[in-house]
């Protein structure tokens, strides 16, 4: 059987996906070598993919690996399979460059699963919620844009998403892909123009059990975004709506979104070194999957070097999961333990 096969045949025995989403991922965003397949006597028993996306961090751009359609047969679970699998996941992210691994669990229980793996709970959303009878009220006037694959939209898209810190980006074929899942899903985008013409806002918008939910709203301004707001009211008119929101520090309704690993450590802290040329930093990282991450890292003078003969006072003892979590800290770790800490954030993953 074919890996593509193989990896089909597990998705549609474990997930209750619609066949219009099936058909989109493997025709549109399945690739052979995202993905990861354990066979016992020929027969498909645990898969996941391993997608490609790019994160702004510290001012630079880094690589990170998505986890996702991590799926086992029902007959071989409680096996390790999947433990298997998601070693040998982390293991391959590092190796071909990747400086963060990060996924979105199906439900709240695998929150604790996943850390097993050294993930942490560091993507948030701020949810707002609205109730059907709520008025967006705005002062510009707009129109409608419908050029959704143009690449004017997906110019807008981006610049939108680029300015936002620590936030993971979508090339323009992952944009049309977002499209064409948001399609899927019964779901609509709403866009409008400002008086020139140009994109002005977006919002991805799925109705979910009675509800208009909006995986992420893009907006020059908060008019903009009021805007684009009552456009999904319109459409969705008899449900309330939540926005799964990019946050706003010390404001909001924030809830779980995602999860993240450092993969790289080594490149996660020269990055921050570079970044905070300042910093003199000590530690200690412990790593039970990838041995590359274990040992001692000095940060001074703008570089990050791995020296195991240090012998120095260590300002941390921790392992990469507790690294994670300072590192995609919010502003309360960043002033409690004096570190340049950064919320992340992530939207419109398929998921």
């Amino acid at each position: 059987m074919k890996k593509k096969d193989a990896v089909l045949k597990l998705w549609r025995e474990c997930f209750n996906d619609s066949d219009q989403y099936v058909d989109m991922f493997f025709s549109k965003v399945y690739r052979d070598d995202d993905a990861l397949l354990l066979e016992e006597d020929d027969r498909p028993v645990s898969s996941m993919l391993l997608q490609r996306y790019a994160m702004n961090f510290h001012g630079v751009t880094i690589s990170v690996s998505y986890i996702c359609g991590a799926a086992t047969d029902p007959r071989s679970r409680c096996r390790g399979c999947m433990t298997e699998l998601m070693r040998e996941g982390l293991r391959r992210s590092f190796d071909r460059g990747d400086m963060l691994s990060t996924l979105i669990p199906a439900s709240e229980h695998l929150y604790h699963y996943y850390g097993h793996f050294c993930f942490s709970p560091v993507f948030y959303v701020d949810l707002e919620r609205y109730t059907s009878a709520h008025t967006f009220r705005h002062e510009g006037e707009y129109t409608m844009y419908t050029a959704l694959d143009s690449e004017e939209a997906y110019s807008f898209f981006r610049t939108m998403m680029e300015q936002r810190d620590c936030t993971i980006q979508h090339t323009e074929e992952q944009y049309r892909q977002i499209l064409m899942d948001n399609s899927a899903d019964a779901g609509i985008v709403s866009a409008i123009a400002d008086c020139c013409g140009n994109p002005a806002a977006m919002a991805f918008t799925v109705p979910v059990d009675g509800e208009a939910i909006v995986k992420d709203v893009l907006a020059v301004d908060d008019d903009a975004r009021n805007a684009v707001l009552e456009e999904v009211h319109r459409e969705f008119s008899d449900m309330p709506i939540t926005v799964y929101a990019y946050y706003k520090p010390t404001e909001g309704e924030l809830q779980p979104r995602g999860m993240a690993r450092i993969v790289n450590a080594e490149e996660c802290l020269s990055v921050i070194s570079a970044a905070y040329p300042k910093m003199n930093l000590a530690l200690r990282v412990s790593d039970p999957v990838i041995d590359e991450n274990n040992g001692t890292f000095v940060i001074s003078g703008g570089e990050c070097r791995k020296d195991d003969s240090y012998d120095g006072k260590l300002d941390y003892d921790i392992d990469i999961e507790v690294l994670t979590s300072i590192i995609f800290g919010n502003d309360v770790t960043r002033n409690l333990l004096d570190f340049p800490a950064v919320r992340p954030f992530i939207s419109l993953m398929l998921d």
